[in-house]
């Protein structure tokens, strides 16, 4: 993708290289570091417009890095790490990552993803995205600022959870099969578990707090939104 900047930081020189010659392959801008600290410096400096960070890092780990840039931008991240325990997931959620994918990995589904994320995002910005403000019960999503609120107060969402609980609104009442939300929020091109669902439910019914409940499990199937007070 020509003109589209990815930042990796990486601290393993091998697995480093390996990745940043499969974006190249693919006519990528690659920037890339070796610690947190050297990431930030890149990222400070240029215009990025992805970035796939490894947690556990020298000098400044990967949390603290995907801290810092969520203090001044919203550009995507993708965690990359060989952390796979749930509350890791989860952890990289909570600084408002957009995909977590665990080592080891083939580096042709990490380019598959960013090209996924990359032009889904586009599309949002320039084609599907439509105006006004979409609004059921206590949660508002105004779709020009690309913000949501919760009774009037903002809540912060990266893009992923942001087209989660939009596409949950426009279907509320319709049962959401797991395989339906991978192929309309992540899109069909890209390899994504199922449980990354499952994750990002999590974090939009933490979201939601006392209003939670209108996100519903279908078991066996997946979820429906009803917005109906139990």
């Amino acid at each position: 993708m020509e003109n589209t900047t990815i930042l990796i930081i990486e601290d393993e020189p091998t697995i480093n290289r390996i990745v940043s010659n499969y974006f190249l392959k693919e006519k990528f801008v690659v920037l890339s570091a070796l610690d947190g600290f050297k990431g930030l410096q890149l990222f400070s400096q240029n215009k990025v417009d992805l970035v796939c960070l490894d947690i556990m890092m020298p000098n400044v780990n990967g949390w603290d890095v995907a801290k810092t840039i969520r203090e001044t931008s919203n550009v995507p991240i993708i965690m990359m790490s060989a952390l796979s325990e749930e509350e890791d997931i989860l952890r990289g959620y909570s600084l408002k990552i957009d995909d977590y994918i665990t080592k080891p990995f083939n580096p042709k589904i990490l380019v598959a993803k960013v090209r996924n994320l990359i032009e889904r995002l586009k599309n949002q910005d320039y084609t599907t995205q439509t105006s006004g403000i979409l609004e059921v019960k206590d949660i508002k999503i105004d779709l020009d600022s690309h913000r949501v609120y919760l009774n009037d107060k903002l809540i912060e969402l990266s893009k992923t959870e942001f087209d989660l609980l939009k596409y949950f609104l426009e279907h509320e009442g319709k049962i959401c099969s797991r395989n339906l939300l991978l192929d309309e929020v992540w899109g069909i091109d890209v390899y994504v578990e199922d449980r990354i669902v499952d994750t990002y439910v999590k974090k939009l019914r933490k979201y939601l707090g006392s209003n939670s409940n209108y996100i519903k499990t279908v078991f066996g199937v997946g979820y429906r939104f009803e917005a109906i007070d139990e």
